[in-house]
């Protein structure tokens, strides 16, 4: 009996002293301490971020109103006017900012540009049908149309037309008595997810594409450097640190070519994906992305000391890019983000069919973003005393 006491009791105190170590390494690991403790700071605040939301003006969807109605109609009031008006008091409580515009044909070219995210067209004969309802004598009440083209790429956006589009609708009916469906939006989104595709395939690899393409290759690279035991071998050889760097970024960008043509060959071969633009486009987009995802896997593998640090680095950078992208409310910010940079080149190419100089300021966005990355890592190698 006294024997199996004192086993359990050494087995206790040698867990004991196990669990110490590893506190103790945590604690003196400062890199460690910075993804334990930043990690959560970011994500909660981001969480609870909208109830101290500084709006700017990247935040708020831009709605042109085109006025094309010049029918008779009530002679004390200007219907069309009016539902505009209606408009703008109801564009800030829905983050909208709605102007008026005499162009359809430039308005179309901005919403496909994506310089505006709704076109509102209030129709010849609005005034007229409108007036025509509001006499009680009048057989059958004939309603007003009013067409509605979203950015259908755009799904935040929408959201924040519609709010405001309906609120528009309500306060105009209320203030002119109308109880009926006197008003009636012709809703058409455009550069969306098309009928015959079956599935949402142009919301759904803007979302997923740049997730996998910078996730999946920063698994691999953040391993290269500080995994990479014959490195140390090699650099004894004339070939010089910045040489490994660009060896290694090179190699991965090949390894991601293949992983992007079994991407599209699955969109393409399996799901019939149609993208709006040229193929070769989405996929200098996606290699953009993925270069990206290779200078920062590669970075983070050159400043870690173990493959453990490494993963955490991983894990931490990668979470970080998610939580701005989907938590983050303030728009600029998100706009800065390498992850939405990708989406975005994606999003210009692949649902809006923008031509490659249209398409351009997310991609120089992420060579930016991958010309720094592959400078600081050159810089970090240069001056480490070891490679592991």
């Amino acid at each position: 009996m006294t024997s199996m006491t004192g086993r359990v009791a050494g087995s206790i105190t040698r867990i004991a002293a196990l669990m110490r170590k590893e506190v103790e390494g945590i604690i003196k690991d400062r890199m460690a301490l910075v993804v334990l403790i930043l990690l959560p700071v970011i994500i909660t605040f981001s969480l609870g971020a909208y109830q101290f939301r500084v709006l700017t003006l990247a935040d708020y969807a831009k709605v042109a109103v085109i006025n094309q109605d010049t029918s008779i109609g009530d002679p004390d009031y200007n219907f069309a006017n009016e539902f505009f008006w209606e408009l703008v008091n109801n564009a800030n409580d829905s983050t909208c900012i709605v102007f008026l515009m005499n162009d359809e044909n430039l308005a179309n070219f901005l919403l496909w540009r994506g310089d505006i995210d709704a076109i509102v067209v209030i129709p010849f004969g609005f005034n007229s049908h409108l007036a025509s309802n509001r006499d009680p004598e009048a057989p059958i009440p004939v309603p007003a149309y009013i067409n509605v083209t979203l950015d259908g790429s755009d799904l935040e956006s929408q959201g924040k037309v519609i709010d405001c589009l309906t609120s528009a609708i309500a306060d105009f009916k209320i203030h002119f008595n109308f109880t009926k469906d006197e008003i009636i939006p012709a809703l058409t989104a455009v550069m969306g997810p098309s009928k015959e595709q079956g599935i949402d395939l142009r919301v759904t690899v803007p979302l997923i594409a740049p997730l996998l393409l910078i996730g999946g290759i920063m698994i691999l690279t953040s391993q290269c450097i500080v995994g990479d035991v014959p490195l140390r071998r090699l650099l004894l050889t004339p070939a010089s640190k910045s040489e490994a760097v660009l060896a290694k970024v090179l190699a991965y960008l090949i390894t991601s070519i293949i992983q992007i043509m079994i991407i599209m060959g699955i969109l393409s071969l399996i799901y019939q994906y149609q993208p709006l633009g040229s193929y070769i486009n989405l996929v200098l987009s996606f290699l953009c992305a993925s270069l990206f995802g290779i200078t920062l896997g590669v970075f983070i593998s050159i400043v870690s000391n173990s493959r453990l640090q490494a993963n955490q680095y991983f894990i931490f950078a990668f979470l970080t890019l998610v939580v701005i992208e989907l938590a983050v409310p303030v728009a600029d910010i998100k706009n800065a983000s390498p992850l939405h940079m990708a989406r975005e080149a994606i999003i210009n190419v692949a649902s809006r069919g923008l031509p490659l100089y249209y398409a351009m300021p997310p991609i120089i966005g992420l060579l930016a973003y991958s010309l720094v990355f592959l400078a600081l890592s050159i810089v970090a190698f240069s001056v480490k005393k070891s490679v592991v």
